[in-house]
């Protein structure tokens, strides 16, 4: 059974995607449906029974579409600005043997998790970085001799909110959630390859209401930021001139700019005023870049202060994604802000060949890398005969479990360390 159903909870839509993983594990995308929605904002579902209904209005479309019976489990990534990233680490002496097990490594895997603690936190991600068996790094600790064993994790936490809710949301709508990894894993999926994450590159999801930055380096999460301000900031900028929001959308899309120096030969566009008693506006491009740029500056400075902070060099560079990256100049503003190489992440090679060009927007690339990961999931969790039942993992596949980042939580409510 290799056929997915992937749930996209947007701030301006509710998108789903249905696609069947080839045996080269290239990806046959059956069909994609979307809904207007304004149920979630930042990340986390606000009116519980509206995105419900929403989803359950993509889901009914994708069957027809895509020509699948009833849709009984689906996969949906998870971000909010609430989520932060903090980096521990856990010894253990290993004990009588000097080897060191699945089991402790399982230990330190959920030990690492439990240091992050307070009433209204949950942990959405544990992520090993590496070990070291007495001193001696390396990547894979198992079966190997020391006396003792010190890992380095990245721990994703977040308000227990955003999964409550989303909880909520799923309950009403009957579909069982199968896997649930975070955005920043799912894009990572579908935009970058081994070299990417080994050298080291800042990924930038634009979204409407959050902005995301994801670094990784020597193969893994090292850094998340999420910004709580996103494209629909700049739509609300430029509609304070008197326009409309969907003329102040179209504006921005069509001939907005990053860069206000990116505009030499300025022009004048009449827009429609939002009272329709008043004449119409004439705004400048210059003036409508000078905007942008402004909203930019505010929305990407702790971004491009913690991508400059980082200690180790992003040798492949600047990625972005997102809906609102489709903005005009914005690679050329983050190539001047930043002073490193961007450019756009490309999902195409997970497609295959007749689909490339059809399926090429980047907006898909979240639920293309959540259908990714919930296929490798799958793989490491076979369905169980009775889909009711949540997959369990077998005591043998410990390692599995941690090496695929499995959407964990730990349920102590003590206060914040």
């Amino acid at each position: 059974m290799n056929k997915y159903v992937a749930i996209d909870l947007g701030s301006s839509r509710i998108s789903a995607m249905a696609a069947e993983v080839q045996p080269n594990g290239m990806l046959k995308i059956l069909a994609i449906e979307s809904k207007a929605a304004d149920d979630v904002k930042h990340g986390i579902v606000e009116q519980v029974s509206g995105a419900a209904f929403k989803v359950n209005e993509v889901l009914k479309l994708i069957q027809n579409s895509a020509k699948i019976p009833d849709v009984e489990l689906i996969s949906v990534s998870i971000g909010a600005k609430s989520m932060k990233h903090i980096s521990v680490s856990v010894s253990r002496f290993v004990g009588a043997s000097k080897t060191v097990s699945e089991q402790l490594i399982a230990e330190m895997h959920e030990e690492a998790g439990g240091k992050v603690k307070g009433e209204n936190i949950a942990v959405y991600d544990v992520i090993p970085l590496q070990y070291e068996l007495d001193g001696k790094i390396t990547d894979e600790p198992e079966g190997q001799n020391a006396s003792q064993i010190t890992g380095r994790y990245t721990v994703i936490y977040g308000n227990k909110i955003i999964q409550s809710e989303l909880d909520r949301c799923f309950d009403r709508t009957g579909i069982k959630v199968e896997f649930s990894p975070i955005i920043s894993e799912s894009l990572s999926a579908a935009l970058l390859d081994d070299v990417d994450r080994e050298s080291g590159c800042a990924l930038i999801n634009f979204g409407a209401t959050t902005t995301t930055l994801s670094i990784f380096h020597k193969g893994a999460l090292q850094q998340l930021l999420v910004v709580p301000l996103g494209g629909k900031n700049i739509t609300r900028d430029i509609q304070e001139l008197g326009i409309s929001e969907t003329n102040a959308e179209r504006l921005k899309c069509l001939k907005g700019a990053a860069l206000e120096s990116k505009i030499d030969d300025p022009v004048y566009i009449q827009a429609q005023a939002a009272n329709p008693d008043e004449e119409p506006v004439k705004i400048s491009t210059k003036f409508l870049a000078t905007i942008i740029e402004a909203r930019l500056d505010e929305i990407l400075q702790p971004i491009i202060k913690a991508i400059d902070s980082f200690s180790e060099p992003l040798e492949a560079g600047i990625i972005i994604t997102g809906g609102a990256a489709n903005l005009n100049y914005l690679i050329d503003y983050l190539n001047e802000k930043t002073g490193i190489y961007t450019r756009f992440g490309q999902h195409g090679d997970w497609l295959i060949e007749s689909q490339v060009d059809k399926f090429n927007d980047i907006v898909l690339s979240q639920m293309i890398g959540t259908i990714i990961l919930n296929h490798e999931h799958r793989q490491a969790n076979p369905l169980e005969k009775a889909p009711e039942k949540k997959p369990k993992i077998p005591k043998g596949n410990l390692k599995q479990k941690i090496t695929q980042r499995i959407f964990d939580f730990f349920s102590d409510d003590n206060n914040m360390n």
